[in-house]
């Protein structure tokens, strides 16, 4: 295994001058940076930011801790959060939690343990902040912690003035809400208080809401709630669902049992997610910027660090993406 002496040899530099410039406590020129590089990739040398953190104080690493990493919709937050962190000079520690809050408390002392630079959350976790003592900082994805926790979301409330708003201009009178987890305590739950206040403004009786519960989420298995929806109102026209993982099954029932979409029902999910394209008909979704959410929350770690400024809460907008299901 090669060394940090093994590189500096190679480079033709001092161990000090690579530690220096790893630490970003001196300014190397580009030629010389550019050896030290080559020659680390020569050597398959990679430092350890562990160790350097705790002779630092500080770490170059950015946790991120996710309930799951088989959902669509937290798939592409690990995703976008790793490319933003890595153009920010981050490494990313990936932490999922699985919906386990002792868990979750494990790796908030793990992450302080090793002094990371900031920690982004996507947690679904109740009573968040019984275990959040961190000294770093702490952004939150899509959830309202606390007021003194940044937060980043979509405009969750507007999505659903969005949705109500489609189907009522193209007719439909009869509709029907599918939520995941509407108990619990998440932003995304004003996806249905907008579809609700919309509907009720323009003259519409109050839509039909079906809770589809945290184990259905975490399983991404919605067939049974969609089979209730049909057969307790099969006269329902148009559909509205939390995310689009239960509208591509709405889709899957529609198919099976020869309903016709958008002819006899009118369908739109949430996210916009990369399964909204490959639905068949093609997903109609609201779309939440998720890319640009993990980029604001990786800038916003990087301000606090580096600038001790730490980041406003942001509500960012939401747009209808129209497909073949609408």
């Amino acid at each position: 295994m090669a060394t940090l002496l093994n590189v500096a040899e190679r480079a033709g530099v001092s161990v000090t001058t690579i530690s220096r410039m790893l630490n970003n406590r001196v300014n190397v020129s580009e030629k010389t940076r550019k050896k030290i590089y080559a020659a680390m990739k020569e050597l398959n040398y990679y430092p350890n930011e562990i160790a350097r953190s705790l002779t630092k104080k500080k770490s170059n690493i950015i946790g991120l801790i996710v309930p799951s990493a088989k959902n669509f919709f937290y798939s592409q937050i690990i995703e976008y959060t790793e490319y933003y962190a890595e153009k920010k000079g981050y490494k990313l520690l990936l932490c999922i939690s699985n919906h386990d809050s002792e868990k979750e408390s494990r790796y908030f002392g793990m992450l302080k343990a090793n002094k990371v630079t900031g920690i982004i959350i996507a947690s679904r976790t109740q009573n968040l902040s019984d275990y959040i003592t961190m000294d770093s900082p702490l952004i939150s994805i899509d959830r309202i912690i606390s007021p003194g926790i940044p937060s980043i979301s979509s405009d969750n409330y507007k999505g659903g003035i969005m949705a109500a708003t489609e189907f009522i201009t193209k007719g439909c009178k009869n509709l029907a809400y599918i939520s995941g987890s509407a108990d619990l305590d998440f932003e995304a739950n004003k996806r249905f208080l907008g579809f609700r206040d919309a509907c009720l403004s323009h003259g519409l009786t109050f839509p039909v809401f079906l809770d589809a519960t945290e184990e259905r989420f975490f399983s991404m298995d919605y067939r049974e709630i969609v089979a209730e929806l049909f057969q307790k109102h099969p006269y329902v026209e148009g559909i509205f669902t939390s995310n689009d993982i239960i509208a591509a099954q709405t889709i899957q029932y529609c198919n099976k049992h020869h309903i016709s979409i958008p002819g006899q029902v009118k369908l739109i999910g949430y996210d916009d997610t990369d399964v909204a394209a490959l639905c068949s008909p093609s997903l109609s979704t609201i779309h939440q910027p998720i890319e640009e959410i993990c980029q604001q929350a990786v800038e916003g770690i990087f301000m606090a660090s580096a600038k001790g400024i730490l980041p406003r809460s942001q509500l960012l907008p939401v747009t209808f993406v129209e497909r073949e299901t609408t």
